[in-house]
């Protein structure tokens, strides 16, 4: 059974999958790590090595398909046979809704990240387009330039608590940052932004909204919400019973809550158990997440916020176990 799982996506989902069962066979396309977390690092100025890890894979191929009803994983390479599945193809930024996205950033790959320090270094109207985690952090960097966050909104961090929304747009607004809620883009421009009843002037323009799932999955014939599989509380596919989902590729029937690497690794544990055969229900665990402001941290729960220096401490902590993790895989892998 254990040597007969297979793992779709190598993310910190997957990798923590793997790590729960090393015999299991862990696919991806690529043999590098996107830390999405730490991309706005990059654009700050860290090297791409700060967010771009290479980590081993047990095979290296790209997935096409997935042919349930047989049990075969299409790849570029072939069809592979599977016992159970448990996919974590990460996530992408939904963009296809927007009229004249060609118009639109996003920071999705190390690539971007690269390209949008240069492109911030020659712009001085920048927008962003959302008004959480990754638009916030990456407001909070740019500095001597015209920045501009809209939010559709009443509030930006709407799914955390008032105190530290009214926290951190005290901050951003400190900072010259000029916060829209309320604004519900209708078109990018090459040089601006609109809504039906304004016009930002804009020669960049970043999107930060709203994230789904791998684009893949919503062909692949499984029931699924804004590419994520539609799971039960034990992270196995409502459609496949030797099927289950984590990280950014699940959905939990009647839960909503935001991913996390708090989260991305407990789903992997988790999706992993109940596919060699245990019964483990999958929590959340309100941990909260770690804001950050330009390097000053905030714990963000559901109910409070924190601004202790503790957080930092907390955020390295999180860090570490992420190398520490990889350092394991490649021990498993490398061994193999």
């Amino acid at each position: 059974m254990a040597g007969n799982v297979f793992i779709l996506g190598a993310g910190l989902s997957g990798i923590y999958s793997k790590l729960q069962n090393p015999k299991s066979t862990l696919i991806d396309k690529s043999r590098y790590l996107t830390i999405s977390t730490r991309l706005v690092n990059v654009v700050n100025g860290n090297d791409q090595n700060y967010a771009y890890k290479q980590r081993p894979v047990d095979r290296n191929e790209t997935v096409r398909d997935i042919d349930f009803a047989n049990r075969l994983i299409v790849t570029d390479k072939g069809n592979i046979p599977y016992g159970k599945l448990i996919i974590a193809l990460g996530h992408s930024q939904e963009i296809k809704t927007i009229e004249g996205s060609q118009y639109l950033h996003k920071l999705e790959t190390i690539e971007d990240a690269i390209g949008m320090r240069e492109l911030i270094r020659k712009s001085e109207n920048i927008t962003i387009i959302g008004g959480s985690y990754l638009g916030i952090e990456l407001a909070s960097i740019i500095k001597g330039k015209k920045v501009t966050m809209l939010e559709s909104g009443l509030r930006i961090l709407g799914r955390g608590p008032k105190g530290a929304s009214d926290y951190v747009s005290e901050y951003l607004k400190n900072t010259g940052v000029n916060i829209i809620t309320g604004f519900r883009v209708k078109e990018v421009k090459q040089g601006s932004v609109l809504s039906s009843d304004n016009e930002i002037k804009s020669d960049l323009t970043v999107y930060a909204g709203g994230i789904s799932g791998n684009p893949l999955i919503e062909n692949l014939g499984i029931k699924s919400e804004h590419s994520r599989i539609i799971v039960n509380r034990y992270l196995r596919s409502v459609d496949y019973d030797d099927v289950f989902a984590c990280g950014d590729s699940m959905k939990i029937e009647n839960k909503d809550f935001p991913m996390t690497a708090f989260i991305a690794r407990k789903s992997g544990v988790v999706a992993m158990k109940n596919a060699t055969g245990s019964s483990v229900e999958f929590s959340d665990y309100k941990n909260g997440n770690i804001l950050s402001l330009n390097g000053k941290y905030i714990l963000i729960k559901e109910n409070s916020f924190s601004k202790s220096p503790v957080n930092g401490i907390i955020k390295k902590y999180v860090n570490r176990k992420t190398e520490k993790a990889l350092e394991r895989l490649n021990q498993i892998i490398g061994n193999k």
